[in-house]
């Protein structure tokens, strides 16, 4: 039975009665009221009740607004029920104040809604997808959260579609509103008034969560908690609690997410505003513009009759970003400022936006009769950092990234990993928006949150301050680039002029025409090559230090003896530097840094001596050709000693230590970063020095620290790996972002998370490296961030899908000759593909890694190759027969899987890489346990105890869940 207003209708015996009196009407009428009603209060077009009613008839309009009439007479006292929509058609709406009015009854005769579920006057428009899934969802899932920026609609979505769980499905409905609760003993009375629990009930939180579902009805229930982003720990430690109820669904509104386990987020967007240029037609079906017509009409029902004005509303709600809450503001001006005057407005002045968008309705909440009273809101949730770099956003207009944020958002002392969290947290409260074009992340702003955003900054007094500094980063992509130049001093940066980037670049172009100058063409390479490669636009360097290499080499001997040999040193040594980063092989980066050192030494060049054997280093490291970064690192330092800054000596310590880590020297490795960095947090006590011209432009507390971190890690320390790996990030500022960014994440802190089985920060971290690797077209770190994917793939047990990323990944790198530590993901991968039964492959690309490591001395992973071969040894077993009763061919690969599990962990005892002895020993173990060799393998795993009280290791887990299942066996 369905009660409309005061009328009671049963669809399906085709009765209508008022009181105990049945009213007689046609079944037309009766026909039409029913296509009203299952439209769920949205506007039903005349053709479309035409079409229902009088399928395949030619029927002329006058017939429906009989039938609508004859219902109208019906309702009564309610006929205001059914409203005609100008231009549009009709729909059944409820009538304020009655909150029985148009609810389903059960078969006792009792409403299903609460009482206190807010009613809706109008009808949601623009939103009958969202309330159809998030109606879909709730069946399956126990927690649904809505989620969006503040004025997008969550509550007026999770209202409709409260109704809508009460109208068409058997459970009962609960609305708590919580934007008024700021305790927990508030929400915990919110939820008791709503389940019309007595106080007995309120002495605690348990037992007020033991009486809800004690009154739970069998049939199930729908609890909707509405605005619980400022109680969002309050609530979502009760939701837990409620979830395990499994006749209790929970739809939740927040301007972040709970958080939790059984959570499934809902992401409530904006309406969809019409493209530029559309037909009238087509705006008049986006629920922007037609939510703004409705609005403005029931102001000034005149209003927006005319092609003209169409157009001009969604102008409109293109600037307000489709945002529910400002469209309706800006349609409550119409009636005294007319369409064109709030168009006028909101192009005139930001300053402006805000003071229009204003005067809601008296019955709205506080927070939404004005915009800013909404982002008052959402600003007062935020912590300190997060507030500042919101307020210094505010000069973006446009999609902007991650290093423009560290260029003008960030202070010039602001850690990146500090940035990053703030950012996350601006994300995470539906103040800004991510967007991905494949791999690569850029963030925007609505207009109307940098609105809001400009006028806190220009309260804090800081608009000049941070409008200066967007201004110089400009300035460094179109004038300037050297401004990011992190050897440089913006004293010794400002002091000369430069021309615009576009103007050198229009004289390279005609430099290297037939009928320029190729000798000038190579001086200016010089100075350009420099400034392209400061400024991270790696691939146009490249691209121009190719050209000016070829057209130099090209020269005959007169004109080639005119060049500036500074100037073609420099062209090399950008072309060098950047073949690696844009796909190039080791080999040839480091043919051309030995062409520019011998250059240097012949010149008595210092400074580009130190660079070409940076370079060098570099390369041999991108090979896995550790001998030769040795001899490259050696030969630095003793430079370096001789003739070199302070800072050239720690780079060139802080290098060798790199290359040892490599070598499986850790433990001298070790003590050779901790004593290099000491002296370089001494020289760092008051920032950071100011570097030489000739000094390196590369930071060895960054891939020092970050190998000191790796190198802790294998010593078994997790705790104070992830620290330093922390403290790396914490180096990292927004004037040398690239490529030393990507270095660090990819194979320091990214790997580190996942070993330590931390995925949500591995994929945190994991989706900036594969963005900024896209954005600057690293192709070594693309690969590489693919790899890591898979690995995190794998350890989240997408098996098939793991593997194929990762054999996908280590083929591109292998294509390149890029190795730099890429033994762990080889082994990741042979682990992969034994587990798939590909042993043979295995064992190759294990075989493979360890001939390569003995001839070039990557020997630092050497004992986890051992180890993975080991277990591969074992895995093959299985493949000839169970462990009791083997044949002779398992009891062969048994036997040897243990030889070598036992020559890794003495592998790794030699190195000093306690986690990795670890592994093998508890791989081993575990194997002599299946033989029923228990006492051998407790023995084996005793001295490793300690590792037990080691938090964050997931080893140190299996070894505390070993060790006492064997002892109880042997007992």
């Amino acid at each position: 039975m369905i009660k409309i207003g005061a009328l009671r209708i049963n669809f399906e015996q085709r009765e209508m009665r008022r009181d105990s009196r049945v009213l007689r009407i046609s079944s037309r009428a009766f026909d039409i009221l029913e296509v009203l009603y299952r439209a769920n209060g949205a506007i039903v077009a005349k053709e479309d009740i035409i079409d229902a009613v009088w399928p395949r008839q030619v029927v002329e309009e006058n017939r429906l607004q009989v039938h609508i009439a004859a219902l109208r007479k019906a309702l009564g006292e309610d006929r205001e029920l059914i409203k005609t929509v100008t231009g549009r058609g009709y729909l059944l709406v409820k009538r304020v104040g009655d909150p029985a009015a148009f609810s389903e009854q059960n078969a006792q005769g009792e409403p299903r809604l609460s009482a206190h579920l807010p009613i809706y006057t109008t009808p949601l428009i623009g939103r009958d997808d969202e309330v159809a899934r998030i109606l879909a969802q709730l069946e399956d899932v126990p927690v649904l959260t809505l989620v969006g920026s503040g004025g997008v609609g969550k509550t007026a979505l999770a209202v409709r579609v409260a109704h809508a769980a009460g109208e068409s499905s058997a459970r009962s409905v609960r609305f708590v509103e919580l934007a008024s609760a700021q305790t927990r003993e508030a929400v915990l009375a919110a939820l008791a008034l709503a389940w019309q629990i007595g106080p007995q009930a309120m002495g605690s939180e348990a037992r007020l969560l033991l009486a809800i579902r004690e009154v739970l009805p069998a049939h199930g229930a729908l609890l909707v908690l509405d605005n619980a982003e400022h109680v969002i720990d309050i609530a979502a430690a009760l939701v837990e609690t409620l979830a395990s109820c499994a006749a209790l669904r929970v739809l939740v509104t927040s301007r972040e997410p709970l958080a939790i386990r059984a959570e499934t987020l809902f992401r409530v967007e904006p309406l969809a505003v019409p493209p530029e240029g559309a037909s009238v037609a087509t705006m008049l079906a986006h629920g922007a513009v037609a939510l703004f017509l409705q609005r403005a009409r029931s102001h000034a029902p005149a209003c927006g009759n005319d092609a003209a004005s169409v157009r001009l509303v969604a102008d409109i709600c293109r600037r307000l970003d489709g945002l529910p809450l400002a469209i309706e503001l800006a349609a409550a001006r119409v009636a005294t400022l007319g369409i064109e005057g709030v168009a006028a407005r909101l192009h005139h002045s930001m300053d402006e936006r805000l003071d229009l968008l204003s005067g809601g309705p008296r019955d709205a909440s506080p927070r939404q009769q004005t915009l800013r009273a909404t982002f008052d809101w959402s600003y007062a949730l935020l912590d300190a950092n997060a507030r500042a770099l919101l307020r210094n956003l505010a000069f973006f207009a446009g999609a902007f990234t991650f290093e423009a944020v560290c260029a003008v958002a960030a202070e010039p002392d602001d850690p990146v990993a500090a940035v990053i969290a703030s950012l996350g947290e601006l994300v995470a409260k539906s103040l800004l928006a991510v967007e991905f074009r494949g791999a690569i992340a850029s963030y925007r702003l609505t207009e109307s949150t940098r609105a809001y955003a400009m006028s806190k900054l220009r309260e804090e007094g800081a608009l000049r301050r941070v409008g200066e500094r967007h201004l110089r980063y400009l300035q460094s992509h179109i004038e300037d680039c050297a401004v990011l130049a992190p050897s440089r001093t913006h004293d010794h940066l400002h002091a000369r002029a430069r021309p615009s980037l576009d103007d050198a670049r229009r004289a390279w172009d005609w430099a290297f025409s037939p009928e320029g100058d190729a000798v000038l063409g190579v001086a200016l390479a010089g100075s350009l090559v420099g400034t392209l490669l400061d400024a991270g636009l790696v691939h146009e360097c490249h691209e121009r230090a190719a050209r000016a290499l070829a057209a130099l080499d090209g020269l005959p001997a007169d004109a080639a003896a005119k060049v500036d040999p500074v100037c073609a040193m420099r062209v090399r040594a950008a072309f060098a530097a950047t073949l690696l980063l844009t796909g190039g092989a080791p080999a040839d980066a480091a043919r051309h840094w030995r062409e520019v050192l011998a250059r240097a030494e012949t010149r008595g060049d210092d400074a580009f001596a130190a660079r070409a054997l940076w370079g060098l280093w570099n390369a041999s490291m991108n090979a896995g050709e550790i001998y030769a970064s040795l001899r490259f690192a050696t030969r630095l330092e003793v430079c370096a000693a001789r003739r070199g800054t302070a800072w050239q000596k720690l780079c060139a310590s802080a290098m060798l230590a790199a290359s040892l880590h490599c070598l499986g020297e850790l433990g001298q490795a070790r003590e050779r970063l901790e004593g290099a960095l000491a002296e370089l947090d001494r020289l760092c006590t008051n920032g950071p020095p100011q570097r030489e011209e000739n000094d390196l432009s590369v930071d060895p507390r960054i891939f020092g620290t970050g190998t000191l971190a790796r190198i802790a890690w294998l010593e078994g320390d997790a705790a104070r790996a992830l620290q330093l790996s922390q403290r790396a990030l914490n180096h990292v500022r927004a004037d040398m972002l690239e490529p030393t960014l990507c270095h660090l994440l990819a194979v320091v802190v990214v790997p580190l998370h996942l070993a330590c089985g931390n995925l949500a920060e591995a994929q945190r971290h994991l989706t900036l490296l594969r963005s900024q690797a896209a954005l600057h077209r690293f192709e070594g770190w693309q690969a590489y961030g693919e790899c890591l994917a898979g690995q995190l793939d794998l350890q989240t047990g997408s098996a098939e899908r793991g593997l194929a990323r990762l054999e996908a990944g280590l083929a591109q790198l292998a294509s390149r000759d890029f190795r730099r530590l890429v033994v762990p993901l080889e082994t990741v991968c042979a682990q992969a593909l034994a587990n798939a039964g590909r042993v043979d492959d295995a064992l190759n690309m294990l075989e493979a890694a360890l001939r390569h490591g003995a001839a070039h001395g990557d020997s630092c992973f050497a004992a986890e190759l051992l180890r993975v071969r080991g277990v591969t040894e074992l895995l093959r077993a299985q493949r000839h027969g169970k462990w009791a009763g083997a044949g002779a061919g398992a009891s062969r690969h048994i036997d040897a899987g243990r030889r070598t599990l036992k020559e890794a962990m003495e592998l790794a005892h030699e190195q000093g890489a306690g986690l990795l002895a670890l592994r093998a020993a508890l791989d081993l173990a575990q194997s002599l346990a299946q033989d029923g060799l228990v006492r051998e393998a407790v023995a084996l795993l005793t001295p490793f105890a300690p590792f037990v009280d080691q938090q964050g290791l997931p080893e140190a887990q299996r070894l505390a869940s070993l060790l006492p299942s064997l002892d109880q066996t042997i007992d």
